[in-house]
């Protein structure tokens, strides 16, 4: 049995983001629908693969304690969250695959197993799922833009920019005008006269947006103006973060998958896009 404390407010803002919800066929679903919570003494973490395997976030928060805690069903604990209070202790009892969340004069027991499926149409377990997306991550430096290949060696971004968040997500949620949500966001780096990002989204019968992304500074260009189609619900991504992100673009081409990019938020918060193919 192990047992952390953690606030409320952080433990929901980390699973709110690693659901990474986006639509698809005008329905909405979480591409994220368990996850491993990893404490290590301060610092709470959750790394997870998107459900095609397209995407993948980290997001941080402070703790005290030590523990891996298997969250079997993101919207059940956020459901659960909902009715504590601020200052919040989670007990793992492993023997008896029981979660149990305590605050003030309040506690909700919720089963919890690692051999539970990581998604509701999936064999998978949650604990094969979270192997995987460390394997993931172990190969990505967000923030110094670097991907470590097969072979061991490093692909370095050919791109960086710096910029601010919110600018991201203003423009990538211009996808819901009119009640689109394409779930496309096309991401072109223009060199003409001052190096400039601009996403776009939206058809144009209903209403298509370009926006113009200015970049903060730090930035490495490319050779060549390129453009390039994202999906994966960048708006609800980029919704959680706030500040500077530094953003790096991989160019995987000549193996046949296209452009990947990675962002980083500071702090140890990052996630990594891989680009429409076809």
């Amino acid at each position: 049995m192990t047992t952390i404390t953690i606030s409320k407010t952080s433990l929901k803002r980390m699973l709110t983001i690693s659901k990474r919800k986006q639509t698809v066929n005008g329905k909405q679903q979480a591409q994220v629908e368990s996850c491993v919570l990893s404490c290590d003494g301060s610092k709470a973490r959750i790394t997870s693969l998107t459900r095609d395997l397209t995407g993948l976030t980290e997001v941080v928060a402070d703790v005290e304690g030590t523990s891996n805690i298997p969250i079997p069903d993101i919207d059940r604990v956020l459901g659960i969250l909902s009715l504590h209070s601020e200052n919040l202790t989670i007990t793992w009892e492993n023997q008896s695959n029981k979660l149990r969340f305590k605050s003030a004069g309040k506690q909700t027991t919720l089963d919890a197993s690692f051999d539970a499926k990581a998604f509701t149409h999936s064999q998978e377990t949650i604990d094969d799922f979270h192997a995987r997306s460390l394997s993931l991550a172990n190969k990505i430096e967000a923030e110094n833009g670097v991907y470590i290949l097969g072979d061991g060696t490093e692909q370095h971004s050919f791109c960086s920019f710096e910029v601010n968040v919110s600018d991201l997500y203003d423009a990538c949620r211009c996808d819901t005008i009119n009640g689109q949500r394409l779930n496309r966001y096309t991401f072109k780096v223009d060199l003409e006269e001052t190096l400039e990002i601009q996403i776009t989204v939206g058809d144009p019968s209903l209403g298509q947006t370009t926006s113009t992304i200015p970049v903060e500074g730090g930035a490495m260009k490319p050779l060549s103006d390129f453009t390039w189609d994202f999906d994966g619900g960048l708006d609800e991504l980029f919704k959680g973060f706030t500040g500077k992100a530094t953003l790096n673009f991989f160019d995987f081409r000549e193996h046949g998958q296209g452009i990947r990019f990675s962002v980083s938020f500071g702090n140890g918060e990052w996630a990594w896009a891989a680009g429409v193919l076809g």
